[in-house]
């Protein structure tokens, strides 16, 4: 009789311990104190930058956010002449400021009486003046001459002039950089639909935006927008006045964004920093897949939709302790294993 009773008293303590245990660990998920502790432990991870990849990326300057073509092409040779048709109407202009200048100095010289000597002295300077149509002639065979040179040029010697210019015009830009970094990069954070069923950037993404705005009011910089959400992401910056060119519109996790990524400034001319937006949860492991494809980052965190509260457990903080749980996963996953499902190229 004393062992039957015994045994159900045994069951209720052990149920009731492991209630409260559940109901512990349910209030200690809600509370701010669990996504705090992980993202503790997130940070702890080294961040070194693969040396070998790094060497990809020895930019010196801003990146070019509009491509150039290449010299000696059908499409330089029509930017060439565009420019020779600038210059040309340039110097028109001047020309007929010039001529109606001296028209004022003539009608002024006739009525002050000015003396015949000094009038032949003025026609005599006139000769000495290149005619419009001789100007405009040498800047066309300038133009020619210039085209000629750059199509006997091996390639290797053209690209390393047009390097010479983009150098130049990085290192002028480079002054007015804060940090040394190149580029702002703002990784997206998916999709959603508004009211009327368009896609549109979800709030993650938006928030990741908003600080991508009042990042490039601190530091102008250009934007490399990365991932699928990229052309939407493109068009909200574009309602907000802040003109994206640079996407990366292929990659679908965080491993392709941050190779497809490192893959398009290399093209641009490389870019050893950026400054890198995201949430903090996700940006230790960005900044550690950045590094290994041999680029440095500034972290710059954007705010998650819903802030956590200081200490009390509450529903807001369950977002918190989701992102943190998903990227503790996703890091050991890939310390351990390797990032899979990881496209070499785009």
């Amino acid at each position: 009789m004393t062992t039957a009773v015994s045994w159900p008293k045994r069951t209720i303590k052990r149920l009731a311990a492991l209630a409260l245990l559940v109901v512990a660990v349910v209030l200690f998920v809600m509370s701010p104190f669990y996504a705090r502790a992980i993202l503790w432990g997130l940070n702890k991870i080294p961040v070194t930058v693969n040396q070998v990849a790094a060497a990809s990326q020895k930019g010196d300057g801003r990146i070019e956010e509009v491509d150039q073509p290449e010299p000696g092409s059908p499409e330089w040779q029509q930017q060439q002449q565009q420019i020779a048709e600038q210059q040309a109407q340039q110097l028109l202009k001047e020309f007929d400021k010039q001529e109606a200048a001296q028209k004022d100095q003539q009608s002024e010289d006739s009525a002050n009486g000015t003396t015949s000597e000094s009038a032949d002295d003025n026609t005599d300077k006139a000769q000495n003046v290149p005619s419009l149509a001789e100007t405009l002639a040498k800047l066309q065979d300038d133009y020619l001459q210039d085209s000629s040179q750059v199509q006997k040029q091996s390639p290797n010697t053209a690209s390393n002039h047009v390097g010479s210019n983009k150098a130049a015009k990085q290192n002028t830009a480079k002054k007015l950089t804060k940090n040394q970094a190149h580029v702002i990069v703002v990784l997206g954070g998916g999709l959603g639909r508004d009211a009327m069923h368009n896609i549109v950037v979800n709030a993650y993404t938006r928030m990741r935006l908003e600080k991508a705005v009042r990042q490039k009011q601190h530091n102008p910089l250009p934007i490399l927008l990365s991932g699928v959400e990229a052309p939407y992401m493109q068009n909200w910056l574009k309602v907000h006045q802040v003109d994206a060119r640079l996407l990366e519109n292929r990659s679908m996790n965080t491993c392709e964004n941050t190779r497809f990524s490192a893959l398009l400034l290399q093209k641009k001319g490389g870019a050893p920093r950026v400054e890198l937006i995201t949430d903090a949860y996700h940006m230790p492991r960005a900044r550690r897949l950045f590094a290994m494809n041999g680029i440095d980052t500034i972290p710059v965190v954007a705010p998650l939709p819903n802030a956590p509260t200081r200490w009390k457990p509450s529903k807001s903080n369950l977002m918190h302790s989701r992102r943190a749980t998903y990227e503790a996963i996703a890091s050991i996953r890939d310390l351990w294993f390797g990032e899979t499902n990881c496209r070499e190229v785009p």
